[in-house]
């Protein structure tokens, strides 16, 4: 997945937390996922120290994958592209729809907004990345202003 030590940026951002998964996922006997029992050699490997070990199915590892790699890819672009600074270019919106498609297939839920909590629909919108309490984090926010919210027009 377009060169990406995926295994390590899962860990990193997609592998839940020890304390949220059972002993039979912290010791890499299931997918962190799925229920799927995985026998000895046939998951992949996601890091893990002394007492985790954490491992997916090989399905869930492709479908999880896609999920962070397209958000990552549809970052780097906006990023990069001078047109994606003010509202986003075709080969952002190619993106954007490739990773919402690959969310809809990892089950997580729909995008929305860091800072107006909004869920985000056809409006034009790019992927934020920040440093969280212990790690980068991958969020959303609108490309131009948040909408105003109900009765904010000085109505109150």
């Amino acid at each position: 997945m377009s060169g990406r030590n995926v295994p390590e940026l899962l860990r990193v951002f997609a592998v839940p937390a020890g304390a949220e998964l059972t002993p039979q996922q912290r010791s890499g006997n299931v997918c962190i996922w799925c229920p799927k029992e995985l026998l000895a050699g046939k998951g992949v490997a996601l890091g893990g120290t002394d007492t985790w070990y954490p491992h997916a199915c090989p399905s869930c590892y492709d479908i999880q994958g896609r999920a962070l790699v397209t958000s990552l890819d549809w970052n780097d672009h906006t990023v990069d592209c001078a047109n994606c600074h003010t509202t986003p270019c075709d080969t952002a919106q190619t993106l954007r729809h490739a990773h919402e498609d690959a969310r809809q297939r990892a089950r997580l839920r729909p995008i929305f907004c860091l800072d107006c909590g909004k869920a985000m629909g056809a409006e034009a919108v790019r992927p934020y990345v920040w440093i969280g309490s212990a790690s980068m984090v991958l969020s959303y926010v609108h490309a131009i202003p948040c909408p105003p919210s109900a009765g904010a027009d000085g109505d109150n």
